[in-house]
């Protein structure tokens, strides 16, 4: 089955384009008063749904609950490197502000590196803290208990880690950091791979490239919702999921949970900086259990290739 839904990964990709190429037929069609029209708008009505997770159009709040709003973030830090990953002390303490900047009460951090100046300067402020594998979570509320959980397959080396925080009203909300394996798609490399080989020939092992790495993914999202399901505390689940909202690992997680941005998100809400032109939104918050998303935000940056996101969630 994973390797089914590994061969429709690169597919995932194509939705925003097939509604801009609809919109646009439609309007000319409706235009001309031509018949097509009407199938456009079908196509267009049956694909609103799955839409709906790449973009959102509302308002932000005007205002948001005073009582019991929590406050996470999720941010791929890039092993605290600017993306020419070039390294100095003022590039790893800017990044940490940026961190601090967000004021939450906790943050989720993948790619990150431990017993650095960052790392100092966060447990400063949020003074609860866990780390393994490349992940950390980072609390100003107590971290009561925490695990790390293996993929399998992968000899212990990569997982995901839990902390359950034990929140000011005496709720305890179980928090999951989550990295899953990247699709591993450079632009200059497969520039590169084009000047070499061609359009085509770059084409082809961009797609078998993409097919390869979907299929551990997808035994990592499996392993990530197995745990989920048997969890006896409403999960919170943050992180870099190196795939897109209609991916076979989106479906599979909405069993279990409501995706922020869906709840409270607006725009594209794309979070990965290195393709320009498309926009990927791959660091996902889901909430479960009485805890609804009332706020979610992307927030700009120039270091890491990955935006931060910032959401609020509230008790329903």
């Amino acid at each position: 089955m994973a390797t089914d839904w590994a061969l429709l990964a690169p597919l995932s990709l194509l939705l925003p384009y097939l509604i801009a190429y609809h919109v646009v037929w439609s309007l000319i069609a409706s235009a001309h008063l031509h018949p097509s029209a009407l199938l456009g708008a079908l196509l267009l009505a049956l694909a609103w749904e799955p839409m709906g997770l790449w973009m959102q159009v509302r308002r932000p709040p005007s205002a948001l609950p005073s009582e019991n709003l929590v406050r996470m973030a999720t941010w791929n830090v890039h092993h605290w490197r600017n993306r020419s990953w070039t390294e100095d002390s003022a590039t790893v303490q800017a990044m940490a502000q940026q961190a601090l900047d967000l004021d939450v009460d906790l943050i989720a951090l993948q790619d990150v590196r431990s017993a650095t100046k960052a790392d100092r300067l966060l447990q400063a402020k949020l003074v609860h803290h866990v780390a393994a594998f490349d992940l950390a979570i980072y609390s100003r509320y107590p971290i009561v208990q925490w695990d790390r959980v293996a993929f399998p397959g992968d000899s212990g080396r990569i997982g995901f880690i839990w902390a359950d925080v034990l929140l000011p009203e005496g709720d305890t909300l179980r928090v999951v950091n989550v990295h899953l394996v990247s699709t591993d798609v450079d632009l200059r490399e497969a520039q590169s791979e084009q000047a070499k080989a061609g359009w085509w020939q770059s084409a082809k092992l961009l797609l078998r490239r993409m097919v390869r790495r979907a299929e551990p993914r997808s035994v990592q999202a499996g392993a990530l919702a197995a745990w989920w399901s048997e969890s006896p505390r409403p999960v919170m689940v943050l992180g870099d999921f190196n795939d897109v909202p209609t991916s076979a690992t989106h479906r599979r997680l909405r069993d279990l949970g409501s995706d922020s941005f869906a709840q409270a998100g607006a725009g594209w809400g794309s979070t990965y900086r290195g393709l320009r032109l498309v926009p990927l939104r791959i660091d996902w918050i889901w909430t479960s259990g009485p805890w609804k998303a009332v706020e979610h935000r992307v927030v700009k940056q120039t270091w890491s290739d990955h935006n931060p996101v910032l959401v609020a969630i509230a008790r329903d």
